[in-house]
């Protein structure tokens, strides 16, 4: 399949309106196939790009990645690749490089203290939450109360060949 723009004249990116409540299975499995079938195509076009450009715009940015990481370990200012005059605003290449730097304070006992209180917290949340769901099924499985669908989502993933 060529690459369609979405349209409404050829279904693709389109809704269907379902103005009676009886879409049918055949009907379900044919958009199937055209996602599947897209899917592919979308794919294998990604498969041949990341081979062709993928691999070395990985290794450039490691690398890239690892000299900054050098540099201001070394104590290089690298203010001078951040905000409006960015050294590295490539107009040429319509491309901006944000260099991200994430600090974090030296360990102090107060610090510390805060952080066994957060731990201890976040456990009791997720015990919290585990007893939440543990009641929700058994309320289902007494039929004290009914599920509702939250949401649907979709995940396309490759067959195995063999």
């Amino acid at each position: 399949m060529n690459a369609v723009p979405p349209t409404a004249q050829n279904g693709v990116g389109s809704h269907h309106l379902i103005t009676n409540m009886s879409i049918r299975s055949s009907e379900l499995v044919k958009l199937g196939e055209l996602a599947a079938e897209t899917f592919n195509e979308k794919e294998t076009a990604q498969t041949a790009l990341d081979e062709s450009f993928g691999l070395p715009f990985e290794a450039s940015r490691d690398n890239l990645l690892r000299d900054i990481q050098i540099a201001e370990s070394e104590g290089l200012d690298l203010s001078v690749f951040s905000g409006a005059e960015s050294r590295f605003k490539f107009p040429i290449y319509n491309t901006n490089i944000v260099v991200r730097i994430s600090k974090i304070p030296t360990p102090h006992e107060k610090l510390e203290k805060l952080q066994t209180k957060v731990a201890k917290l976040e456990q009791e949340l997720k015990l919290a939450k585990m007893a939440l769901k543990h009641t929700a099924e058994q309320l289902v499985a007494a039929h004290e109360c009914d599920e509702l669908t939250d949401r649907i989502s979709l995940a396309f993933t490759r067959l195995r060949k063999g």
